[in-house]
């Protein structure tokens, strides 16, 4: 099985490391795929790596606990309890669960935690959002990044068929980009593979977005997982190192989260799986503003605990090890 990184990125990946051990030796460690004992980092952790202000989690990977209905605020709290007792300060929510605005930002205060960004639906050229009252929702929750936790292109949308579609698409998202950064706010792109699976010409919808948003008013959330694996299955421009050296600075977060190869290109708990994700930092240096732990739930499997996704992940990025 052809493994988690590319041919065309394996010598710029031991040229990468190597520079990294001089420049980065302060933000990132050498990675194992076998984590402390603690989220806070076990007895043989020999000093950190990213600080836990630049650490957040995707409160999607608690999206079964979580769940609807009927004491979906009791479990949602109790999430929250939860992470701030492993150590986490930021989370990245994907819903309020009911609250208010209001309501959630003193949820989050009482348990010392911060709302790193936000996925929320910011609609498309076909279906428009009401940005206005995202933004207001934002500015109370304290939240400065945001976006969609997937553009209008998914197939399960089906909103976006052609290439004049997606250049609309980004067209509009430029526009609400404008609007977030008048209101002291920044719209971020959040992919997953069908941005690089999706390909006209020589440019993949990846492309698109980037080529018809400006750099000021649209930043992007690489979800390395989904770039990795559209990367392995040979989709074009999709290598996570060469996206970050095409777009520097366009790329501000991460979603971290890892792939198995053994298991058909599963989503792995950070740090058990094959990607290299001390290349892919060092990469991108110190431009990176929250590294956010994430893994999409396994609906009705039992032997998955998000939880410990949780913690495992925490610890990963914060614990250097020899």
């Amino acid at each position: 099985m052809r493994e988690a990184r590319s041919p065309r990125s394996v010598l710029r990946a031991v040229l990468v490391a190597a520079v990294s051990a001089v420049l980065f030796v302060g933000l990132v460690g050498t990675a194992s795929a076998a984590p402390p004992s603690s989220a806070q980092g076990g007895s043989d952790c020999v000093g950190r790596t990213i600080p836990t202000s630049k650490i957040s989690i995707q409160l999607y990977t608690f999206a079964e606990v979580i769940g609807g209905g009927v004491g979906e605020q009791e479990r949602h709290e109790e999430v929250l309890r939860r992470l701030a007792e492993m150590g986490y300060r930021n989370v990245e929510p994907f819903t309020l669960s009911g609250w208010s605005a209001e309501e959630y930002r003193a949820l989050l205060d009482e348990y010392g935690l911060k709302a790193s960004a936000r996925h929320v639906d910011v609609g498309s050229q076909y279906s428009p959002a009401d940005i206005e009252q995202i933004l207001e929702e934002n500015r109370i929750l304290g939240i400065k990044y945001f976006g969609s936790g997937s553009t209008a292109g998914a197939p399960w949308v089906g909103e976006l068929t052609t290439e004049a579609d997606w250049i609309a698409y980004a067209q509009y998202l430029d526009a609400v980009g404008e609007q977030a950064r008048k209101a002291g706010q920044t719209l971020m792109v959040h992919n997953h593979d069908f941005e690089f699976t999706t390909v006209f010409g020589e440019r993949t919808a990846f492309d698109i977005l980037m080529q018809y948003t400006q750099a000021k008013n649209v930043v992007f959330q690489l979800d390395l997982y989904w770039a990795t694996r559209a990367d392995l299955e040979g989709s074009p421009n999709a290598d996570p190192i060469e996206l970050i050296e095409q777009y520097r600075n366009r790329i501000q977060l991460f979603h971290v989260k890892d792939l198995n190869t053994e298991l058909g290109n599963r989503i792995e708990i950070v740090g058990r799986g094959d990607i290299d994700f001390r290349s892919i930092f060092a990469a991108a240096g110190g431009g990176i503003r929250y590294y956010v732990v994430e893994h999409d739930p396994r609906f009705g499997d039992p032997t998955f605990d998000p939880f410990e996704a949780a913690e495992v992940g925490l610890a990963y990025l914060t614990c250097k090890r020899d």
